[in-house]
């Protein structure tokens, strides 16, 4: 196995009683060259104190409190802007959807493909797979993702899995600035490596990974109330790379 050491971001927003602290701290004790960065944005329940235990316990957890909210692209945002010296840096939901297991399958991806800068887990139902979400959310994420490639010809399966992991260099150029949309921020993203390299294929520089396990939870993003601003999101997105 490639052992290219990463920095896993998981923000956090109230949640003291879901966190699985136990299964975080297993996969960072079994993996030397892992370390993992909690971002409590502004929570109003025993969220930090969850976090703290756990940076108590094992040194390479640690946290970053936001005295304000932010929503989870100001939080990614700011846990990735975090001096790190590892070679890769990424994020995860914090209700560990897509299992801690996957994040070494991106890994062993972005260490067969040099050139890549980010690798991206996508939730596709398939044989072998274990895909958990209802049918509803499935076609109302197929109905966002097929509108936003269209309105911003951008030819991506899956963009708003929160299962990411980028290159140490391409941190800055994509983060540096402030998001426009504080959901759809992951659009945002593919849409700035695009800009960095306008002469080659979006897919020469993200690769979308099928995850083989993805559990949707009760309060996972992209809900029905979500397409109310959709369209007014998307409209500011394209505006600002157009």
């Amino acid at each position: 196995m490639h052992d290219l050491s990463l920095t896993l971001v998981v923000p956090c927003h109230n949640e003291a009683t879901r966190l699985d602290t136990a299964t975080f701290a297993e996969w960072v004790r079994a993996r030397s060259s892992r370390h993992l960065c909690f971002v409590d944005d502004a929570s109003s329940d025993r969220t930090a104190a969850v976090i703290a235990r756990l940076c108590d316990e094992h040194p390479r957890i640690s946290s970053l409190r936001l005295s304000r909210r932010h929503g989870k692209a100001g939080a990614v945002r700011a846990g990735v802007l975090r001096d790190s010296d590892t070679d890769l840096v990424g994020f995860w939901d914090a209700d560990l959807a897509a299992p801690l297991d996957e994040v070494d399958r991106l890994i062993e991806v972005m260490a067969s493909h040099p050139r890549l800068q980010c690798v991206a887990g996508i939730r596709v139902m398939r044989l072998g797979a274990t895909i958990e979400r209802s049918f509803t959310r499935h076609v109302l994420s197929r109905i966002f993702v097929t509108v936003a490639s269209l309105s911003l010809d951008l030819h991506a399966y899956d963009t708003q899995c929160g299962a990411k992991l980028f290159r140490r260099d391409a941190v800055q150029p994509l983060f540096t600035d402030p998001f426009v949309s504080a959901w759809f921020f992951d659009i945002e993203l593919y849409l700035r490596l695009r800009r960095l390299h306008p002469d080659l294929d979006l897919s020469a520089s993200v690769r979308e990974h099928p995850l083989t396990q993805w559990t949707a939870s009760d309060q996972s993003s992209l809900r029905c109330r979500d397409f109310i601003m959709t369209p007014v999101e998307l409209y500011r997105i394209s505006r600002r790379y157009r």
